[in-house]
């Protein structure tokens, strides 16, 4: 499969290392959804891998990598069976889900995996995190030409939630503030949970 094309150096490094952080739990024969995939660089570089079947939805087709399925959903409920993925991953996706969603998107994300969830996010530790995540959110609020409330949660806040929601925590692992770019130096965590 033909190289994806990066509009950037930094673009290609952020997503490489966020490949990176999934690797270890993708398999040959794997079925993956990647929820709120964006340009769709994950998703390609994922669809690159041998015997890696992706398949991705977004609430808009703002797709630059178009070389796997892709469906536009309401950002709740999912156009898929249940069981239907191997591997469900979210990546920087749940902060930019207004409040009263994140829950009902999570419990569909549940329905549709058969096995693992992969949630890489923003989690503040700040009032400096809190600062630039209000920022980026506000930013990305007017490109989707959205007002609803969105709130981003802690390490500690969502691994309560996934587990509330019946899921077994597999690894928390906090990221370093520069892991992706020097130009946003949040906290994140990559969290993987099992059905």
């Amino acid at each position: 499969m033909e190289a994806i094309k990066y509009p950037s150096a930094t673009v290609r490094k952020e997503t490489l290392h966020t490949l990176s952080l999934v690797t270890r739990y993708l398999r040959p024969n794997m079925h993956v959804l990647d929820v709120g995939c964006g340009a769709g660089y994950v998703s390609g570089e994922m669809a690159r891998r041998p015997g890696i079947d992706v398949q991705s939805v977004d609430i808009v087709d703002c797709r630059e990598v178009r070389t796997f399925p892709f469906k536009i959903f309401d950002g709740v409920s999912l156009p898929f069976a249940a069981a239907s993925f191997d591997f469900v991953l979210l990546s920087f996706v749940l902060h930019h889900v207004p409040d009263e969603r994140k829950i009902p998107l999570l419990r569909e994300v549940i329905r549709v995996s058969r096995a693992i969830v992969g949630l890489v996010e923003d989690t503040p530790e700040s009032s400096f995190d809190y600062f630039v995540g209000h920022r980026h959110a506000e930013r990305f609020r007017r490109r989707i030409h959205s007002t609803a409330g969105y709130g981003f949660l802690t390490r500690g806040e969502w691994l309560w939630l996934l587990r509330g929601l019946g899921l077994r925590i597999l690894e928390a692992q906090a990221l370093g503030r520069f892991c992706r770019s020097l130009v946003q130096p949040f906290a994140r965590t990559l969290m993987i949970a099992a059905r």
